[in-house]
């Protein structure tokens, strides 16, 4: 007879594990990044709030009014005053930017700075720039140029004088005399007389229709010239000249 006071036990099943449960770790957060998270690391009273709240009042303080000019209170109650002596007055105490006139735009008159300058537009006028100046590819000048040094990678119509150093790239072109004390490096289409104290050299994309007057001379191969070329120091020139009024008639 079964005796069924007590279950069975089934000893050949193995124990089931009992599973622990971890509490999840948040994270570990990163410096902030982003424009919210640097609002509200701001707030806080940390290191990087107080400098945040540092450069947000310089920012404040460089973009005030203070900055702004007033012709009115500059000009003050007398008549008189013009705007070229406004002009003067700024001239003085205004610190030389880097000037650009971007492609599209167009100037009509002369166009005078007193600092670097890039010119990517049109000028219907003479330029004169008390500095370096540059003339991209699509730069258009149809007056006179005068500046301490300049690289022309566009068309000038004028006459160019460089106190300095005068560079013409290949794309440039030239359609009238030019002039450098130091030095002149043409690569690209030259319509006039050239003139330099110091060194002239015409590289081998350099296409000259004129004469040329320098101390020394550079022609590299594949160049064309088409004129004549004078090698002769001022004073050799001054004596040549001298001699010839002492001939007998």
């Amino acid at each position: 007879m079964l005796d069924r006071s007590e279950p069975r036990k089934d000893l050949g099943a193995a124990a089931k594990p009992q599973v622990q449960w971890k509490p999840v770790e948040p994270p570990v957060q990163d410096a902030p990044d982003t424009y919210e998270a640097l609002e509200k690391a701001g707030k806080k009273d940390s290191i990087l709030g107080r400098w945040l709240h540092t450069i947000d009042d310089k920012l404040t303080t460089n973009r005030g009014p203070a900055r702004v000019r007033s012709a009115a209170e500059e000009a003050g109650e007398s008549p008189n005053v013009t705007a070229d002596d406004l002009a003067i007055r700024r001239a003085k105490t205004v610190k030389p930017v880097r000037m650009v006139v971007p492609e599209g735009v167009i100037i009509e008159g002369n166009m005078t700075s007193g600092s670097e300058t890039e010119i990517s537009g049109r000028i219907e006028g003479n330029v004169t720039v008390e500095g370096r100046l540059y003339l991209g590819a699509s730069a258009l000048v149809t007056g006179n140029i005068r500046a301490t040094s300049c690289v022309v990678e566009g068309l000038v119509e004028g006459k160019v004088e460089c106190s300095e150093d005068l560079e013409l790239g290949r794309t440039g072109r030239l359609n009238a005399d030019a002039m450098a004390g130091k030095e002149m490096n043409l690569g690209g289409q030259v319509f006039g007389n050239i003139s330099t104290g110091g060194v002239a050299r015409l590289r081998a994309t350099a296409r000259l229709t004129g004469n040329i007057r320098t101390r020394r001379i550079v022609i590299d191969e594949g160049a064309l010239f088409n004129g004549t070329c004078t090698m002769r120091t001022p004073s050799q020139r001054a004596d040549a000249g001298g001699a010839q009024k002492q001939l007998p008639l």
